[in-house]
């Protein structure tokens, strides 16, 4: 099995902590494999003027025994009530880009909304879609329901490349959330469908 993509996920858990910034670590089970996650949100300025957004993952198929990975971090400036421009960078399946974007970002009290459609800045760019959204609400002095859903589209000048999306719905004490989770993909123009139904433990720091 590949093991970098857990040394980086431990590398990022370490340099985020100390900077405070809102931070996830989270393990998705299915019968096939394991998707390990790590994102962070962090406003740069008091006023949210500018804010970092990453995103990293390591999907680990069980049979292969093999790893792949992707980073995605970028950079955003609110220009107007959450729209603004952003730029950043991948790295996916060996293929390292710069990004560069629009985003739109809306937090609250128990809520969470970031979204960005970026493009590979070099010849023969691929397109991404992107969307956060988080929703949580208190049940009693030591519960609380926790609902997350993320959605990727990727394209280029032919059309639909692949699609997924990841709908998390559990319950949550103090920084620990658990419960049930579906991940969807599509892949390609006509839209091949494959749905794991499983299982998700997450920390927030």
């Amino acid at each position: 099995m590949k093991r970098h993509p857990f040394i980086f996920v431990l590398l990022l858990v370490a340099m985020v902590t100390k900077n405070q910034a809102q931070t996830t670590i989270e393990t998705f089970s299915d019968t096939d494999g394991m998707i390990i996650e790590a994102w962070f949100f962090k406003p740069l300025t008091e006023d949210y003027k500018f804010t970092i957004f990453s995103l990293n993952d390591a999907v680990i198929d069980y049979d292969s025994e093999t790893a792949e990975f992707v980073s995605y971090t970028v950079l955003g400036y609110d220009a107007w009530k959450g729209f603004g421009p952003v730029l950043g960078g991948r790295v996916f399946d060996g293929r390292t880009s710069a990004l560069a974007g629009i985003q739109w970002n809306k937090a609250g009290e128990g809520f969470l909304i970031t979204t960005n459609i970026t493009s590979e800045v070099r010849d023969a760019p691929l397109y991404e879609w992107y969307l956060l959204t988080q929703y949580r609400f208190p049940l009693n002095q030591k519960l609380g329901f926790f609902g997350q859903f993320q959605n990727s589209t990727n394209f280029d000048g032919n059309g639909h490349l692949f699609s997924f999306q990841r709908l998390r719905v559990g319950l949550s004490m103090k920084t620990l959330q658990f419960g049930l989770g579906l991940t969807t993909y599509q892949f390609g123009n006509d839209g091949d469908f494959e749905a794991d139904p499983g299982i998700f433990v997450r920390l927030e720091f």
